[in-house]
């Protein structure tokens, strides 16, 4: 559960955007906030000197509803674009890394999966996809080396 006062973030909202959230974007912004300066600010100097990003975040980020958001069903969330706008921005002030990780889970794989995919194909991936049982891709640490194939 979210701290009742999130930490707050330095800046001006000069056009007044917090106050047009709802109570559930309210609630979002909130949650990640609090995640992000408990579980990722504390560390991540660390990590960038080392270059990683822990993939324990990955099933955390699961749990929390945020891989896949916007979309319904199949164990994603359903929440909709100002939610899932809200928690990128959340995560991308603490870290474009981990930002990354949710829009290109989220965005970039599930979603033409939901929209474009079969019931069966549907079925057999968003729902490991959601809870990061399953991953969109992973790189090589030489991409001049890396190998694909098709799912």
């Amino acid at each position: 559960m979210p701290p009742s006062s999130p930490p707050q973030r330095p800046g001006f909202d000069l056009l007044q955007i917090e106050d047009q959230l709802t109570s559930d974007e309210r609630l979002v912004r909130d949650t990640v906030r609090a995640y992000t300066a408990e579980k990722v600010m504390p560390h991540i100097a660390d990590w960038f000197e080392a270059g990683i990003l822990p993939r324990e975040l990955a099933p955390e980020l699961g749990k929390m509803g945020l891989l896949g958001m916007h979309l319904s069903g199949y164990g994603c969330a359903g929440m909709g674009p100002v939610a899932y706008g809200v928690a990128c921005r959340e995560l991308e002030a603490a870290d474009t890394g981990l930002r990354s990780l949710v829009s290109v889970q989220g965005s970039l794989a599930m979603y033409p999966i939901w929209r474009y995919g079969s019931d069966e194909q549907k079925e057999e991936w968003l729902p490991r996809m959601a809870p990061a049982r399953r991953w969109a891709a992973s790189a090589s640490p030489n991409l001049t080396t890396a190998r694909t194939r098709a799912a």
